[in-house]
């Protein structure tokens, strides 16, 4: 048996290249892309460095006739000189130090520079450029990072220069450079703009990443863009809400796009989360805490889904890749199913689906109670102190710290106060005379309606008696059923108490700048003054509502005011003449007339929204 021939690996050494000839060797390709068909561009590179940041230009010309008049512009340029081992060919991008007596060269001289690396392979001698547009803009920015920082470099990153797009390069660089004078850009500093533009440049469909370019902000001012700083694009966020299909039920589902330069998360109903790396094309997806019962229900129905076709139903949002779950869903299906009966229970006691819990809550005591109590009727579970059970009763039921109902007791079960069930069962009434009040015997019995009951009663909203302040502290409390239950229906709109109601919801509006009271206070107004033309402190009513919505009285509405303005004084009704001056916004005046009121009246008066307008105008 022969001895087996060791080979010896032999490594060949690259020879060092000297620096000089580096530079040549750099200096040597910048000239060679620059002279080519159609040769618009001409070369004034220096060989020997001399310059004191720059290595010279590349003049543009529109026109191949190298003359004056086809001259454009000169673009400033800086050469280096690099090795590289590694074969270039396949690198679309490198990095390179840049020092910062360089880039202050630069910004000083206002022009800003096309900054060149050729890279050289010490073995082959294979040379490739690449390139950065360094703008004042950017300068400016790359400057303020390395003195917070306190560096004297930074590594840029430099796109490989393809060939014959060097002129498109040139021109692109002084379009930038052209929108950037260094004195606008001092100037821009002193200034405040409301609207803003964002420019990328150098854009090439095949290889644009958002994430590496750099932004040029700009503020608008009469026709001018001023120049206000460079950024690069750190975080790409969109929302949308789509109509999907679940086991043939069409569902609105909102959610949110967050891309990075690495990742994307999808957070959908602010609850469920995929979160998938952008290279390995993998991540993991995670359920939330449930914050709405119709969100978290969407989720769990998304996940069965995606579980069982390993997509997701949208149409413009597909998560490609393996997706890893966290979390236990093995009796999904159950889960489903016992949430939809949360919904329906909370449905019939006024907490909507979309009500969101606070953060703190005890979720699943409060779901618990919820169906112990509400669904299987355990009403001892409830602490009343308002005595026992009694039908129309209504009740006020806290189930946690943060969850309060308002009930009505009613055939023996719970419904919610703010419905149009509880709207019909109750009803609202007041008398319309003291005869009203005579028509039952005197004892604690209630009182049995004549079938005339309308000539003796007038039917109001169950909600006019409440205070608006402690009915919105309630979780189940719908505005829309208020507004409903003034409605014709089930309220009287020529009801005295009316007017009262309505100052109610001015007042809270002046308090909590809620649109919508200040409408529906309008809408009573307006109706009853349908009613009762005549009546001048509905019509002040209407104009102060108009005025808080900040519309001018016409010159008819102001004649108007003036009228009543002289009914008040034929009345010596001083408190309508006050107001009648607030609404022509004559503070001196009314101010005089307010002055001259009793303690008493005047305490009266200021419980008023006209006085709360007068103190604000």
């Amino acid at each position: 048996m022969g001895r087996k021939k060791v080979t010896k690996k032999v490594t060949k050494k690259v020879t060092v290249i000297d620096t000089t000839i580096i530079e040549q060797l750099a200096c040597l390709e910048i000239n060679n892309i620059i002279l080519q068909p159609p040769f618009h561009l001409v070369s004034d590179v220096q060989w020997k460095d001399k310059g004191i940041s720059f290595d010279g230009g590349i003049e543009v010309y529109s026109h191949q006739k190298i003359e004056k008049t086809n001259f454009i512009n000169k673009v400033p340029i800086q050469v280096k000189g690099t090795t590289i081992q590694k074969t270039i060919l396949r690198k679309d991008k490198i990095s390179h130090q840049v020092q910062k007596k360089d880039l202050e060269v630069y910004y000083k001289y206002g022009q800003g520079v096309l900054y060149f690396v050729v890279t050289v392979n010490p073995i082959t001698y294979v040379r490739q450029a690449y390139y950065r547009i360094l703008a004042p803009l950017e300068l400016k920015g790359l400057l303020s990072q390395l003195d917070a920082r306190g560096k004297d470099s930074i590594s840029l990153p430099f796109k490989k220069l393809e060939k014959g797009y060097l002129e498109t390069l040139c021109k692109i660089f002084i379009e930038v450079v052209e929108k950037q004078p260094k004195h606008f850009i001092e100037a821009s500093k002193e200034k405040e703009f409301t609207h803003y533009k964002l420019n990328f440049i150098d854009v090439k469909k095949d290889s644009f990443n958002l994430f590496e370019e750099t932004a040029y902000i700009y503020g608008l001012s009469d026709n001018t863009e001023m120049p206000l700083e460079a950024a690069k694009v750190e975080e790409l966020r969109m929302g949308k809400t789509e109509v999907v299909c679940l086991n043939g039920e069409e569902i609105n589902i909102t959610y949110q796009i967050t891309e990075t330069e690495k990742k994307y998360k999808f957070i959908i109903e602010n609850t469920l989360t995929f979160d998938v790396d952008k290279t390995k094309k993998s991540g993991n997806f995670h359920l939330g805490k449930v914050r709405t019962l119709g969100s978290y229900l969407k989720c769990l129905r998304l996940i069965n889904y995606y579980m069982e076709h390993n997509k997701l139903p949208f149409h413009s949002l597909q998560l490609g890749g393996k997706l890893e779950e966290k979390g236990n869903f093995g009796e999904i299906e159950e889960e489903i199913k016992s949430y939809k009966e949360l919904i329906d229970v909370c449905c019939q006691i006024g907490i909507s689906e979309n009500y969101v819990f606070n953060d703190e809550e005890d979720l699943p005591s409060l779901f618990n109670a919820i169906i112990d109590i509400f669904k299987n009727k355990q009403y001892g579970l409830l602490n009343i102190h308002q005595g026992r059970l009694e039908d129309t009763k209504i009740f006020d039921i806290e189930l946690s710290e943060y969850v309060k109902l308002r009930l009505v007791y009613a055939d023996e079960k719970f419904i919610n106060f703010y419905s149009e069930e509880a709207c019909t069962t109750i009803g609202g009434l007041i008398p319309k005379t003291d005869i009203a009040n005579n028509l039952g015997p005197d004892t604690d019995m209630p009182v049995v309606l004549p079938d005339n009951w309308e000539d003796y009663y007038q039917k109001v909203s169950i909600y006019s008696s409440q205070k608006i302040e402690e009915m919105v502290g309630d979780t189940n409390f719908d505005f829309e059923i208020l507004k409903l239950s003034f409605t014709d229906e089930y309220h009287d709109i020529q009801a005295d108490l009316t007017i009262n109601v309505s100052l109610k919801y001015i007042s809270y509006y002046d308090k909590f700048d809620d649109e919508k009271y200040l409408e529906l206070a309008l809408d009573l107004n307006q109706r009853y003054s349908a009613k009762f033309p005549k009546d001048d402190i509905v019509k002040v009513n209407i104009y102060l509502i108009k005025l808080k919505q900040h519309y001018e009285l016409s010159d008819a509405e102001k004649d108007d005011v003036l009228d009543i303005q002289e009914r008040a004084e034929s009345g010596k009704n001083q408190r309508l003449r006050f107001a009648c001056e607030v609404l022509l916004q004559s503070k001196g005046k009314a101010q005089r007339i307010f002055n001259s009121l009793s303690d008493e009246e005047k305490e009266t008066i200021m419980e008023f929204p006209i006085y709360h307008f007068y103190e604000n105008f």
